[in-house]
């Protein structure tokens, strides 16, 4: 697509995560004008709410009114406007997501604002004169926040200082958005150096080690702390420490599932093609990660591949969707001494909804490991902290009774 590389236009990103800051940078690299959005909030929200139709998810509410509260603002021109919004195939109302965000648009009155959506087709190709050179660039973008996310996480809950962690990744999340826009590689990993140094010396206590517990499920909520209602953080107040799942994870199993597929229906080229983005993927996360070796305790991820084989024991990985990945990768981070998990979804959201009735069988495999759902609709929920704080009680009995144990 041609028409976000005009200087004249500019992309909007929606704040899903931190992620979109480094992405962002990565489109200015390659000359494309990019700017995120600000995080939604029950102002967004009740805007999305007003104009869908009210059996859309959680993250559709949220990225509506994210769009029009831009749309709305007194210098905005429409003409010069692009908003990416990323789509997929197969049976969640993700894919839909974007025919209808255009159509809110045109009512609204804004029918020239364009919307441009990769796809999990094309394992999210991106745009501009070099789009392969761009979605390398955006691959290093994602990879990066991962892992300074994952640095902050193992820090955060041990720290002596209160917010010297938080403010250690605000200074080491900037330098990676310049690190980016300068065009990644080398630039990258001299500040993921630079921020191994400054976790390194934090301040923390970590003669008492916390239960460990898994966040996962849909990507939106599980990354997006005003929509999950700042899970998080809730889980490191109550005592906890939290091992999240990754944006990068997604689109490995993007890539995974493109070469399932094509091999499956003997289409080679495609094949061969998500072969080659997953081993230049793979190299790039070895890459950035020697730096943060001093600060990363946790093991990483077993790759896609091999998640699904410890899936495959319960569930049959080729029948697809957001659940799979959710399920297979949860069963991985078990290896970590998981005393517990936490399942976001949206309210009513079909994948979700499948991992939330194979909790029972997924725990046999996890040794009865707590677990907990937990489906938001865009409404305070006044139970969540009294569940939150009953299951990080079970969450403490586990970490004592049979993790300590063994």
């Amino acid at each position: 697509m041609d028409a976000p590389t005009s200087a004249e236009r500019t992309v909007y990103l929606p704040s899903m995560s931190d992620h979109a800051f480094t992405v962002a940078a990565a489109m200015r690299h390659f000359g494309v004008r990019a700017e995120v959005l600000p995080p939604p909030t029950q102002e967004t929200m009740a805007m999305g709410l007003a104009l869908c139709r009210g059996r859309e998810c959680l993250p559709c509410f949220l990225c509506v009114g994210d769009l029009l509260q831009k749309c709305r603002a007194p210098d905005f021109d429409a003409k010069r406007a692009v908003f990416f919004m990323p789509t997929g195939t197969g049976p969640c109302r993700f894919g839909q997501y974007n025919v209808l965000q255009k159509s809110i648009l045109t009512q609204e009155g804004y029918p020239e604002a364009e919307i441009v959506s990769p796809s999990t087709a094309d394992s999210y190709a991106l745009f501009g004169a070099d789009p392969v050179g761009l979605r390398k660039l955006a691959w290093q973008a994602i990879v990066s926040v991962d892992l300074l996310t994952k640095v902050l996480h193992e820090h955060r809950p041990y720290e002596m200082v209160e917010g010297s962690a938080a403010a250690a990744y605000g200074v080491s999340l900037r330098e990676l958005v310049a690190a980016v826009q300068a065009g990644g590689g080398s630039a990258v990993v001299g500040a993921l150096s630079r921020a191994a140094r400054r976790f390194g010396d934090l301040k923390t206590d970590r003669a008492e080690e916390r239960p460990l517990v898994a966040v996962i499920g849909e990507l939106y909520l599980m990354l997006n702390a005003q929509s999950n209602l700042g899970v998080v953080r809730a889980v490191e107040q109550a005592g906890g420490e939290v091992l999240q799942g990754t944006f990068s994870d997604w689109l490995h199993f993007v890539d995974w599932r493109r070469k399932d597929l094509s091999l499956r229906f003997r289409h080679y080229r495609n094949f061969v093609e998500g072969w080659i983005s997953d081993t230049y993927q793979r190299w790039i996360e070895r890459r950035f990660t020697i730096p943060l070796r001093g600060v990363i305790r946790h093991p990483p991820e077993a790759p896609i591949d091999e998640a699904m084989k410890r899936l495959a024991v319960c569930y049959e990985p080729v029948l697809g969707t957001e659940a799979v990945l959710t399920m297979a990768r949860t069963l991985d981070l078990a290896r970590h001494g998981l005393a517990g998990v936490i399942n976001v979804l949206p309210f009513s959201c079909m994948p979700g909804t499948v991992v939330s009735c194979m909790a029972p069988r997924l725990r046999e495999e996890m040794n009865g490991v707590p677990w907990l759902d937990v489906a938001y609709d865009g409404q305070e929920e006044t139970n969540l902290h009294t569940r939150l704080e009953a299951f990080m009680h079970q969450a403490f009995q586990y970490h004592h009774r049979v993790l300590r144990a063994s």
